[in-house]
Order: structure tokens, then sequence, then C-alpha cells
């Protein structure tokens, strides 16, 4: 079966034309990018102390191996709170400064998780 259509007219059918055409839109004009500035609450205050680092050693849940990874935090429970997003085995220990500050264990028979503070 053919459908009839009007081959005089180039619109896309659909009533729709949402496509741009280059001949039928104005040449773009380029100017100077605009300058960036850094807020107050976005640059580091000079004041501010350094974030300790910390050093957490796990199994990794996926693979089974063991990882390390280091990184600073304001305090210990800031610490803590980072450490959730990884994705931690049967154990793991945080340590600073080479001294091991609590570790994460379980339960036996693979109960719930827990950390000891050393």
């Amino acid at each position: 079966m053919k459908i009839p259509h009007d081959s005089s007219n180039d619109r896309p059918r659909g009533g729709c034309d949402c496509l741009p055409r280059p001949d039928a839109s104005p040449p773009l004009e380029v100017g100077p990018a605009p300058a960036l500035s850094a807020s107050p609450s976005d640059t580091p205050s000079p004041d501010a102390p350094p974030g300790e680092t910390y050093v957490l050693r796990y199994e990794d849940r996926w693979f089974g191996i063991e990882k390390r990874v280091t990184f600073e935090a304001e305090d210990i429970a800031a610490a803590l709170a980072l450490m959730e997003h990884e994705p931690i085995g049967n154990w793991a220990e945080l340590t600073k400064d080479g001294t091991v500050l609590c570790r994460r264990e379980r339960t036996p028979g693979g109960g719930a998780d827990y950390w000891t503070v050393d």
C-alpha cells in the first residue's frame, strides 16, 4: 500500500520540526569566557587545621583481597563515617601513625559485624 505525501515541503513528517536546520539558524556568536571566581566558602582557610591521616586496611567484600586506603579526616568519628562507603569483607582495621585504633570483626557464624576499639 502506498501512502501519498507531499514532497514539495521538506519538513519532517509528524508535524514536528524540532531539530535545528543549519541553513535556518543564525551564525553562532562566541564572546569572551565569563570570569570564574571562588566563593569564600570554597577556599580553605589558612587557619584551618589539616586533617589527620588514617589508613584503612581491609578484606574486599567482592574480591577477597586485602586493600589499603589512605585518607584524611577531621577526627576518628569522621573517619568511621567515611569508611562506611568501602566494601569491607570479614575484617578491617583503622590505623593512625602506625597505631591500630579499631578493628571490625564479625560474630561467630557470620552474624552482625561490630567495631572494637583498641
